[in-house]
């Protein structure tokens, strides 16, 4: 019964009637218009952030394999500089005659006059197959 009363009622056309709905509508057209607008700022501000979020997370892994090359780098330092000690080292003995001397007697089998060298291997792959005890029985 209420809806027939509601259906029954009808409109006053009024002038001031008529501006009331223009009023509402653009009322209505307001607030489509601010929820479009707070649409696309927050999607361009979702965008904003992720660009700067995925920066941020891809200049820590950059950071990080930066200092693990700095460790790394670091490492081989002071390994050339203990390589450049023994460098020196071997340098500072190479000024010495008893030691150029010896090398050259061990390396390149060299003698002073009257002096025999005798160049025995230091691992014989001949004498490994050989069993003692065997001969040693017969």
């Amino acid at each position: 019964m209420s809806e027939r009363k509601r259906n029954t009622v009808s409109r006053i056309h009024t002038e001031f009637a008529k501006q009331e709905e223009l009023r509402e509508k653009r009322l209505h057209n307001k607030k489509v218009s601010l929820y479009r607008n707070l649409a696309i700022m927050g999607t361009v501000f979702f965008l904003i952030m992720g660009t700067l979020v995925f920066t941020i997370i891809n200049q820590h892994q950059v950071l990080k394999k930066e200092q693990q090359e700095q460790v790394a780098l670091k490492k081989e330092k002071l390994e050339q500089k203990q390589y450049k000690k023994e460098l020196n080292a071997q340098l500072v003995k190479l000024d010495d005659d008893d030691y150029i001397a010896k090398i050259v007697r061990k390396d390149l089998f060299l003698s002073k006059k009257g002096e025999k060298i005798f160049h025995l291997p230091e691992n014989s792959e001949d004498d490994e197959g050989i069993d003692l005890t065997e001969n040693e029985k017969k």
